[in-house]
């Protein structure tokens, strides 16, 4: 079992291959430390990415301003709803 290592003010913790591969941690990852109930919680931290933020930023404020397309069965009644003033709004028919 790999030991908790102290050097200096830093604390090196060693994780087994087992527990690596199973939530997927490689060399150079983030990870989160916190606390609960006296244990030590580390959770790998997402890689974010700019345009895909700024991307999912615009959606919710389409979402939250109502500019949202209905569902379609079929695409004969998504080229139907093309031709309405609410369809048009999102691109041309």
């Amino acid at each position: 079992m790999p030991k908790v290592q102290v050097r200096g003010d830093k604390l090196t913790v060693t994780l087994p291959a087992r527990i690596r591969e199973a939530v997927a941690v490689h060399d150079g990852d983030e990870l989160e430390v916190t606390s609960e109930d006296g244990r030590i919680v580390l959770t790998p931290v997402a890689e974010r990415h700019p345009e895909i933020d700024a991307a999912l930023a615009e959606a919710l404020e389409d979402e939250r301003a109502g500019r949202l397309s209905p569902t379609f069965s079929t695409m004969g009644e998504f080229k139907q709803w093309l031709k309405t003033p609410e369809g048009k709004k999102f691109g041309a028919a």
